[in-house]
């Protein structure tokens, strides 16, 4: 079977103006770890770019669900996306973002996206031609339940102690990751996430 991926088409402005103009009434701190190390944090963020897309958990397929981190002094940078099937019409795929940094707070964008084969330029325009690549929530919630445990044991593995952070968490049908990285050079580490959720899966 052919491996398929999804990318960007169009940012559709005018979501964004609408929800960063909103964010920054109430814009908060910035960021300072990863959205997910706390118990419920990133289940609540997913629930409010779902409600964007006009849906909810109980309905969405998703192709991925990625929250990512960049510390950067006096400028911290929160992302939280997520890739579904559209509630309009299942033949299509959407994205919908939210940043958090400095100077675009709460910021949210919805993407069209194209899906097509790491091999050749296919395009795959149908439901039935990426369902296979699809989750629920329900598949989702052993790994996001878990989330502020595995951040935690992740970082505890990397041995970068003070200096690490996580940087990444991913979930897609066939995998679930979790990146930390150093604050001094650069360096990161990236663990696979055990199937059933509980653990990362430390290199042999």
């Amino acid at each position: 079977m052919k491996k398929r991926f999804f990318r960007p088409l169009m940012a559709m402005s005018a979501l964004a103006a609408v929800a960063a103009s909103c964010g920054l009434q109430s814009a908060g701190p910035v960021p300072e770890d990863i959205v997910g190390d706390q118990a419920g944090e990133l289940q609540s963020k997913i629930s409010e770019l779902l409600e964007q897309a006009g849906t909810d958990t109980t309905k969405a397929e998703f192709a991925q669900i990625t929250s990512t981190f960049l510390a950067k002094p006096g400028d911290n940078t929160a992302t939280v996306q997520v890739q579904i099937v559209s509630p309009k019409d299942k033949d299509k795929m959407e994205q919908f973002d939210w940043t958090d940094m400095k100077d675009r707070r709460n910021h949210y964008e919805r993407f069209d996206l194209a899906v097509s084969t790491f091999l050749d330029s296919d395009a795959v325009d149908t439901y039935e031609g990426y369902k296979e690549m699809l989750f629920t929530y329900a598949d989702a919630s052993k790994y996001l339940n878990n989330l502020p445990a595995l951040c935690k044991e992740a970082l505890e593995a990397s041995g970068y102690k003070d200096k690490g952070y996580v940087d990444n968490f991913t979930l897609s049908a066939d995998r679930a990751f979790i990146s930390v990285k150093n604050k001094e050079g650069g360096f990161s580490k990236t663990y696979d996430i055990s199937a059933d959720g509980a653990h990362i899966v430390k290199p042999d």
